[in-house]
């Protein structure tokens, strides 16, 4: 079957050949059409909020840590 066969040229995934047959049937994801909406005005408090009471810190071994801020 088509499915388990690889192409020469095919770079593809086992799983994403797996995922694409079912395309035809469920269609392609869902992607909004119209603009995106301007963020509210709770939300940019919120993301202000979280900056300032954490900082991100890159550990030894190269990975990234939310920490909280110490109040100085």
């Amino acid at each position: 079957m088509g499915l388990f066969r690889r192409r020469p040229d095919d770079d593809r995934t086992w799983g994403m050949r797996f995922t694409e047959t079912f395309l035809p049937v469920l269609g392609p994801a869902s992607i909004r059409r119209t603009p995106p909406s301007p963020p509210r005005p709770e939300d940019l408090a919120r993301e202000a909020h979280l900056h300032h009471s954490y900082r991100r810190v890159t550990g030894a071994d190269g990975h990234p840590y939310v920490v909280e801020r110490r109040p100085d």
